[in-house]
């Protein structure tokens, strides 16, 4: 059935709580058949020195019969946006609910980087849930997506401005620890995964504080000439080649242990047995512990780049290539 309409007499009824906390609605931009009610930009500039412009844009949507979801999009001066959502049955406790989180949160701003978090208010007793992010690094966009559903990894997605490539190791993340997967060249840019466990809270922190060191790393490796990225992390390239090699050395080891078993005097030193048996299933779990699916690859051998650039043109068939 289709919904009814807002009436004029229902938004000035929802509105009520708003007006109160100095909001105005913006009736041109209010869609009654889609039951939308907006209202008119305030600024945020007073409350957050560290932000300059930021300005407030909030939209109120009546999503069934009696549940509302209130919106509020955050925007900066240099265009960068973050938003914050939330539903309940009250507009009033709506309002409250989003007007307690700081408007500060939403971003954070470092030398050569901007960071702005998307958040979701799932429940009344818990407190904002990252959705997503925008790490924004000159020309390079790092978007993060993370999922509601507990132990699946975030995507992750670098991505250019039109008619450019980054051309960058599929390393360039993975050297900062085992949660970050290497990247993998797609017509979008550079996909990959960062590895999330634990419950909603945990996984906003986590996610959180990899978005600041993530930033960091970026600005700070965009900066200098491609070649230094081997110098500076030579020893973490190599602890990806051996991470991403153990999907594919675990069948081999396992092949080695069987075929060696016949010639081990195994009944002659104590425990030796249990250690040889429980040697497969080992590996195996490293093995999946390294990444959501394991890949049975050879890794590259890093390698300095003589790239005098961390971009080029983008080729006439689209995508990025893998070094």
């Amino acid at each position: 059935m289709t919904a009814t309409p807002l009436t004029h007499h229902d938004i000035l009824a929802l509105v009520a709580p708003f007006s109160r906390s100095g909001r105005q609605v913006d009736l041109p931009a209010c869609d009654r058949i889609q039951r939308r009610v907006v209202f008119k930009p305030r600024d945020h500039a007073a409350d957050a020195p560290g932000l300059p412009g930021l300005r407030e844009l909030l939209a109120l949507e009546k999503v069934g019969q009696s549940s509302y979801r209130l919106t509020r999009t955050l925007v900066l001066a240099s265009g960068l946006q973050a938003r914050l959502t939330a539903s309940v049955a009250d507009p009033a406790q709506l309002l409250q609910r989003v007007d307690a989180v700081p408007v500060g949160q939403h971003f954070a701003l470092g030398e050569g980087f901007a960071i702005a978090r998307h958040y979701a208010l799932q429940s009344e007793a818990q407190a904002p849930v990252l959705s997503s992010a925008v790490v924004q690094v000159g020309d390079l966009s790092l978007m993060m997506t993370v999922s509601p559903v507990r132990s699946v990894s975030a995507d992750v997605l670098l991505s250019a401005p039109p008619g450019q490539v980054l051309d960058i190791p599929q390393d360039l993340l993975a050297v900062l620890g085992w949660a970050w997967s290497p990247l993998s060249a797609t017509r979008e840019g550079w996909s990959g995964k960062f590895r999330l466990r634990g419950t909603p809270d945990q996984r906003t922190r986590r996610a959180e504080a990899a978005l600041d060191r993530v930033a960091t790393h970026l600005a700070q490796t965009l900066a200098a000439p491609p070649a230094e990225f081997h110098d500076v992390h030579w020893l973490a390239r190599w602890r990806v080649v051996w991470r991403r090699a153990i999907p594919l050395l675990t069948p081999i080891c396992i092949l080695i242990t069987v075929l060696a078993m016949p010639r081990l005097a195994i009944d002659d030193i104590p425990g030796l047995w249990t250690v040889v048996y429980q040697l497969p299933t080992v590996l195996i779990a490293i093995s999946f512990m390294t990444q959501d699916l394991p890949r049975f690859e050879i890794p590259p051998w890093p390698r300095q780049s003589n790239a005098s650039s961390w971009w080029r043109q983008r080729e006439p068939d689209g995508g990025p290539k893998p070094d």
